[in-house]
């Protein structure tokens, strides 16, 4: 079947990296055209990305009833109910295959431990008997569901569908989450090679980059992740790289140095963050320093 979808302001902003406007533009497209999917789904999209659920929810909800044989809208109705696991649940009857519906329900089983898992059952077993996608598109999701056992799941999945940059990504980062990082920059170095662009690339970049002592090119890496998807994942990731990276300069004496990372820490996402109030802290704790032991007298 065709699926026509048309185009928004909102697709632009995407493109741009604010996925909040987008969010906005979305839900705006929404009430201006009731019977298309699209910008519900789009709207749920952004919402999810945000982190807010609720919202997302609502939009999910209304492009499932208008496209209700479709993965994606499904996918993000799952995605916003994640924090209730048994509401998730309540639509395993629409999943059929695998996928990130399948994730999301294996999930829910595990976080509600369950004694019968037929979500987590059914990926275990198209990891041992389906077809190479199907074996590699399981063993995706089980890496992400077994935490450190999963290697061993993505190791296969690379290995069947190499040209996969999120399969390969996934599998740098579980490297270097075992400190296995030099097999970890191989791998990166294929996905260059591959001349790839975008979110992932410079994400697992940052990763690779930390890994290997490199904490200016990490922040660099994450800053150009941050410009591509504006989110709350994204600014906390560069605010914390920002923040530790201020903090060691200042414990090394360099405060002058330290207090540019500091500021863009302080003001990335909410002042609220965790990441920004830490910044701030340092950034008034020396300001209190160079005042009185230093003579500067003016704030840095």
């Amino acid at each position: 079947m065709l699926v026509l979808v048309s185009f928004s302001p909102g697709d632009s902003l995407v493109d741009s990296g604010n996925i909040a406007d987008a969010a906005v533009s979305y839900s705006m497209q929404s009430r201006e055209q009731p019977s298309n999917w699209w910008p519900f789904y789009r709207a749920a999209w952004c919402f999810n990305l945000l982190d807010l659920p609720d919202s997302a929810r609502i939009y999910a909800e209304k492009a499932l009833s208008i496209q209700p044989a479709s993965e994606r809208c499904l996918s993000q109705l799952l995605k916003s109910l994640s924090r209730e696991p048994e509401q998730v649940l309540e639509y395993s009857y629409l999943v059929s295959g695998g996928g990130s519906c399948r994730y999301r329900l294996a999930r829910a089983e595990l976080e509600l431990d369950l004694s019968d898992k037929p979500s987590l059952n059914w990926l275990e077993s198209s990891y041992t008997t389906g077809t190479d996608s199907v074996v590699a598109d399981a063993g995706c999701w089980l890496c992400i569901l077994h935490g450190d056992r999963g290697l061993q799941y993505i190791q296969r999945s690379v290995e069947l569908v190499p040209g996969s940059v999120f399969y390969r990504s996934l599998l740098i980062d579980k490297l270097i989450q075992h400190g296995y990082n030099e097999m970890a920059v191989a791998h990166f170095d294929t996905l260059k090679g591959a001349d790839v662009q975008g979110l992932l690339l410079w994400q697992t970049a940052s990763s690779v980059l930390e890994a290997t002592g490199d904490p200016c090119g990490a922040i660099e890496a994450s800053r150009l992740a941050w410009r591509i998807r504006m989110t709350p994942s994204t600014s906390a990731d560069l605010g914390w790289k920002l923040y530790f990276y201020g903090r060691d300069l200042m414990r090394n004496g360099e405060m002058q140095a330290a207090v540019p990372y500091l500021r863009e820490s302080s003001v990335l996402w909410s002042s609220e963050s965790l990441w920004a109030v830490k910044s701030d802290s340092l950034i008034d704790l020396m300001n209190q320093f160079t005042s009185v032991s230093d003579g500067y007298g003016e704030p840095l």
